[in-house]
């Protein structure tokens, strides 16, 4: 059995260690994670599982706990650490016949590398969320497009109102324009960032202009499809995607154009260059936290493709948990009722941007 970790500086170790797992995705690639890194996520890091016939990735960040303004000048830097899956997917993924000899090993490796606790945001298509050995909960849903039936059937899956409005679009003579470069992210950037304005996004929904030029480092992952109307581009959407499922990732639609439709004419552009491309699973997500009016419109695209979204949070190391919970409890004595996890995080920027609270349901607790 063996454990070992990839720093985000050896690019081409990294992807190839990602590559290897014939059903990766693209939550695990190094350029997905150092976008994120320039939001400040923390350190990134690949955790490479082996054991006789097993093989599995885990994508993290790594967070020094001394560096949370709560216990500035308070921690010894380098001592505590907690770790996260990035924005989206992740959990150990590969080949894994013995989940709880992974389970155990990776909570050893934890403590004996000071890493207190774990938030992980599980991938869809594996089994580790089933197994995991912490508390797994789920509050929300996510809606995925089935894409291996055929194109025929598909069309009439969709609500009545989707084929509608694919109709109605068509007759404005829309133009679709495939951008694997990213060259036209002025534009995408001025839709995106009216759509989320005008949804009232939280500030984690905003990302700069160096973020996405860091994500269209990975050329073989990434494609902007951009509907335009006599020149103009009125609604994007950036897909990104590994060897097998593809994510409605992030997008909007100029509100000066609705009546044209363009958005559902924009999402069946991608399910049908998606199929043709040979994928399975078009992951159109959920709504902005909750099963709102998004989540609603997502799932008219796949009524029979809707899925549970699952979060799972650790104690690794419970006597440094507890010690930093005492901690907190001197300055906050309310901290040890907060709902918040990691607890001693809790307040702030930082909870408010990059912890998890809990989801409405609690489905299982394993044995840690």
């Amino acid at each position: 059995m063996a454990i070992y970790e990839i720093h985000i500086d050896n690019v081409k170790q990294w992807d190839n260690a990602v590559r290897e797992c014939p059903k990766y995705d693209v939550f695990y690639l190094s350029g997905y994670l150092r976008a994120f890194q320039l939001q400040g996520s923390g350190e990134p890091i690949l955790i490479v599982y082996t054991d006789e016939n097993d093989r599995a990735i885990n994508a993290v960040f790594k967070r020094d706990v001394a560096d949370d303004k709560h216990f500035s000048g308070k921690l010894e830097k380098g001592k505590y650490f907690d770790i996260s899956t990035p924005y989206g997917y992740g959990g150990f993924f590969g080949e894994i016949t013995d989940f709880d000899k992974l389970n155990r090993e990776w909570k050893q490796y934890c403590i004996e590398r000071g890493y207190v606790c774990e938030c992980v945001r599980f991938e869809l298509f594996g089994e580790y969320r089933s197994y995991y050995g912490g508390e797994v909960l789920t509050r929300t849903h996510n809606v995925v497009r089935d894409l291996e039936m055929p194109l025929e059937e598909m069309w009439m899956d969709f609500k009545q109102k989707v084929r509608k409005n694919v109709k109605r679009a068509a007759q404005y003579q829309l133009e679709l324009i495939l951008d694997p470069d990213g060259a036209y992210l002025d534009d995408f950037l001025r839709i995106y960032n009216s759509t989320m304005d005008r949804n009232h996004a939280e500030d984690v929904y905003y990302f700069g202009r160096e973020f996405f030029q860091t994500l269209n480092t990975m050329k073989d992952n990434i494609m902007y499809f951009h509907v335009a109307y006599e020149g103009k581009i009125i609604s994007t959407e950036l897909v990104i995607y590994g060897s097998e499922n593809c994510y409605s990732y992030l997008g909007g639609t100029d509100r000066d154009y609705f009546e044209m439709r363009p958005n559902d004419f924009l999402k069946y552009e991608i399910i049908k260059w998606a199929k043709e491309k040979g994928l399975k699973s078009f992951v159109l997500g959920g709504g902005y936290g909750a099963d709102d009016g998004i989540y609603e419109y997502k799932k008219n695209l796949a009524p029979h493709g809707i899925t549970d979204f699952w979060i799972g949070r650790r104690v690794l190391d419970q006597s440094k948990y507890e010690e930093l919970m005492a901690m907190r409890s001197t300055d906050d004595p309310l901290i040890d009722n907060t709902s918040f996890f990691p607890a001693y995080r809790a307040g702030g920027y930082f909870s408010l941007k990059w912890g998890m609270r809990p989801p409405m349901l609690l489905r299982h607790r394993r044995a840690a």
